[in-house]
């Protein structure tokens, strides 16, 4: 009886599932056919919970689940990340929890059932993120490897081309100028021989500089994160203070979007420092082929969001919030007054995958 009291609810829970998505800005209901996706999988766990409050015992299709590993990998070659699902996931659990609560709050009885559709309800989400997750950190390495792959065929076509080239031809002019002795040649034209030689290898060498400079694209790399220590010496703020730390690599992203990351971290930082009052702030920036995601903490005082939300646009934080969605990113703000603290967390999809352009010159 109170598992079909529960189904009867589905429809509100889906609608305000994805009301809630939308609240928050979610990719994942950014268009119909990824939000059929999502729905989906809303579904097949409240029908799971609505079996569970059946049999009395916690019940989940594991068939079904993993499926949701492709959905993960799907979910990457779209540039979503895997923070999207988790936030899904809370959001639903939430929702389901508080259906399952309200179904059976007059039947103590049935609390036993009550906790089988939790438990299903969790188990459900947990290994629906977990399958997920694993498509996603495949997907994920696959494209590194592919990056990797394309960078060494680039340094294997510029060591074939030029280098070996340059090589060749000083090795040919040697070869001449042996000749040229044997046949009793005189000191202009050895002068010469020995001057085109000495050219070419001068070549060589700058091609050698140029093809380590490539690998050495570390020391080359870091420029966000200077970037941020310059502003944090600019301002005399002590690393105790603020803590700063940039994943992945730059070469990832392209300029502007590195530009518009470190414009939009720095306004955290600035409004954590200047209007939060924080003692300790911690901003972590992780680069990946599929896209760019921040995390800005700060254990500052609390501001109203929704009175932010709704501010000028001379507003410090409408300004980021404006920059990041030009990018096709979302950003979300949770705080409050009454509580100390503020998390800030910014995802950026990044279209265009390395490797796409690296062989460009095949």
């Amino acid at each position: 009886m109170i598992a079909e009291q529960f189904l009867t609810r589905s429809p509100e829970l889906l609608a305000r599932y994805r009301h809630r998505l939308e609240e928050i800005k979610s990719p994942l209901v950014a268009d119909e056919a990824t939000w059929s996706t999502c729905a989906l999988q809303a579904e097949r766990i409240i029908q799971d919970c609505a079996q569970s409050l059946r049999s009395g015992r916690p019940e989940v299709r594991s068939g079904l689940v993993q499926q949701v590993e492709g959905l993960g990998t799907e979910r990457a070659t779209q540039g979503i990340g895997g923070v999207h699902s988790l936030r899904a996931g809370i959001l639903l659990f939430d929702l389901v929890f508080d259906t399952l609560a309200e179904t059976v709050a007059t039947k103590p009885e049935e609390f036993d059932r009550f906790r089988a559709g939790v438990r299903a309800l969790q188990r459900g989400i947990g290994m629906r993120l977990e399958a997920g997750a694993l498509g996603h950190d495949t997907y994920l390495l696959n494209t590194v490897r592919e990056v990797n792959a394309a960078a060494q065929r680039q340094l294997a076509r510029e060591i074939h081309d030029h280098l070996g080239n340059h090589v060749s031809l000083a090795l040919r002019q040697l070869e001449l100028h042996e000749l040229e002795l044997t046949r009793g040649a005189g000191p202009q034209e050895i002068g010469a021989r020995i001057g085109a030689v000495k050219e070419t290898l001068t070549e060589s060498l700058g091609i050698i500089r140029d093809l380590v400079t490539q690998l050495r694209r570390a020391e080359r790399e870091g420029t966000l994160e200077s970037s941020f220590a310059a502003f944090l010496e600019s301002m005399e703020i002590t690393a105790s203070k603020v803590r700063i730390q940039v994943n992945g690599s730059e070469e990832w992203a392209t300029q502007p979007v590195l530009d518009e990351v470190f414009l939009v971290v720095r306004e955290c930082l600035r409004n954590s420092l200047a209007h939060a009052g924080a003692e300790h702030v911690l901003a972590v920036v992780d680069i990946a082929p599929y896209g760019v995601h921040a995390l800005i903490e700060d254990d500052g005082c609390g501001f109203d969001v929704s009175k932010v939300a709704t501010a000028g646009r001379a507003n410090g934080i409408a300004s980021a919030t404006e920059r990041v969605e030009l990018l096709g990113g979302t950003i979300l703000f949770t705080s409050d007054p009454e509580v100390r603290g503020t998390r800030v967390t910014i995802t950026i999809p990044l279209r265009n995958l390395p490797g796409d352009s690296v062989d460009s010159g095949k």
